[in-house]
């Protein structure tokens, strides 16, 4: 079978990568017919076709990791592409190869239209791993902690993400530093505050605050700044649609209880009272029907981009003076 592992979130790539790896290894405990390739050194067809070839050892499946090989020199993916074809590998439940990249759709069919077309179709097993927003993202934060077997507070995984975003390895560092200070207990926002530093580029919460307060002419000076110094764009559309989401769960809070002040919505939405302000803020100037009509274009704008049919810049260009 052939397990097509792609997408911009190279932490949980990884994690991905692991927890089939993992696997393979619980099942076949000597691990003789394990194979790792990576294409951006120097690794060489002839290795990869001599593993795929190869008899297993006792009769075990073949697990073989295959990174960047739309790095590859022009014409090497076609021989693969064969190679697959010759021994049927996709139907194969013996031979296991699982294909990383760390980039993105746009990227690699650039790269290789071809070679994407044929690692994304079916029957092989797609995973796209995009960087996470709202719940997800902090679910994730959350898992991570009981991870090493710590819990950690509402509001210090939401400190935690608006100090670091939601880079995941960023993320995963912070998380690691903190379970070996607190060693056991629950992380709080305490500990958040003390350990960790608030990312110091403050140009992405720029942008989210000047649409947030309608500066249209600010939030298209910031997306230009932004996008110019080598930001993602996906980066820009995920951040702007977690602040969305909590601008959806201010104004949703608000509307419950009109008399509510920025300290009981933090409780309520699980925000922490810094970021609450401002929502609280924000959230006023507009109808709740407005912010959703706005969290739902930016959910429109990822699926058209990942289907081709947009040019993302640009509509991230559009969406700051909407």
């Amino acid at each position: 079978m052939i397990i097509f592992i792609y997408g911009a979130d190279g932490y949980r790539i990884k994690e991905n990568v692991d927890a089939v790896t993992d696997a393979y290894r619980k099942k076949h405990q000597n691990g003789m017919s394990h194979y790792r390739f990576d294409f951006s050194g120097d690794a060489g067809f002839d290795d990869l076709a001599n593993a795929v070839k190869s008899i297993s050892f006792f009769d075990e499946a073949k697990l073989i990791i295959v990174k960047n090989l739309f790095s590859a020199r022009t014409g090497f993916s076609d021989k693969v592409v064969k190679l697959m074809d010759e021994f049927k590998t996709a139907a194969d439940k013996k031979t296991v190869l699982v294909f990383v990249e760390n980039k993105e759709q746009k990227e690699l069919e650039k790269a290789d239209k071809n070679l994407f077309a044929f690692l994304s179709s079916k029957p092989n097993l797609v995973r796209n791993i995009q960087y996470l927003s709202g719940t997800k993202l902090h679910n994730w934060v959350i898992g991570e902690f009981k991870k090493y077997g710590h819990a950690v507070s509402i509001n210090a995984a939401d400190l935690l993400i608006g100090f670091v975003g939601n880079e995941s390895w960023a993320l995963a560092n912070e998380i690691e530093k903190l379970v070996n200070y607190k060693k056991g207990g629950t992380v709080t926002e305490k500990d958040v505050d003390a350990l960790v530093a608030r990312k110091e580029d403050p140009s992405i919460f720029d942008l989210t605050d000047a649409i947030g307060n309608k500066n249209r002419a600010k939030a298209f000076e910031m997306t230009y700044r932004l996008l110019n110094s080598g930001y993602d764009e996906y980066y820009l559309l995920n951040m702007l649609a977690y602040h969305f989401e909590n601008l959806l769960s201010v104004s949703d809070a608000l509307s419950r209880s009109p008399a509510s002040g920025s300290q009981e919505v933090a409780k309520t939405c699980g925000l922490h009272p810094f970021v609450a302000k401002k929502a609280v803020g924000q959230a006023g100037k507009f109808q709740k029907s407005d912010l959703l009509a706005k969290f739902n274009r930016l959910a429109s704008l990822d699926i058209a981009s990942k289907n081709g049919q947009v040019n993302l810049e640009d509509s991230l260009y559009n969406f700051a003076l909407l």
